[in-house]
């Protein structure tokens, strides 16, 4: 399964945040009977651009989906999304303090030849997006 339709997290005119959705072909397979959720995020700046594909399987997605909207709701906390599949190590990190988020992550492999670390401020429409993003499924 993967996101309905790509979305701009955010853009704030120097960073770009994005979901992406996956063509079936590429969507995570090798468990069978497990279900989860497959989507690419792209981070973009004036000097470089990232792309990785993120898996999350049913029961880390519940976790990661009540983190979010934990922090949501009370404007504070942490969450982080990470790929569950062996061929990334890619992750996004979110720290929430009164609002203001703080997004920390890399798209890609450490171990691979290409990957981008990244981080930036916004507000928390950001994380309303990705919930309302990801609870469509």
């Amino acid at each position: 399964m993967t996101i309905k339709n790509d979305l701009i997290l955010w853009d704030d005119g120097v960073n770009c945040l994005c979901l992406l959705s996956i063509p079936s072909e590429q969507q995570y397979k090798y468990i069978d009977g497990l279900p989860c959720i497959t989507f690419g995020v792209s981070y973009e700046n004036a000097n470089f651009k990232g792309y990785d594909t993120f898996t999350l399987f049913d029961h880390f997605y519940n976790t990661i989906l009540n983190g979010m909207k934990n922090t949501y709701e009370s404007l504070n906390g942490t969450f982080r999304i990470c790929d569950i599949g062996a061929d990334t190590d890619g992750y996004i990190d979110f720290v929430v303090k009164n609002g203001i988020a703080s997004i920390k992550g890399q798209l890609g492999a450490s171990f691979s030849s290409h990957s981008l670390k990244f981080e930036f401020r916004a507000d928390q429409t950001l994380i309303g997006r990705l919930i309302q993003t990801i609870e469509l499924l």
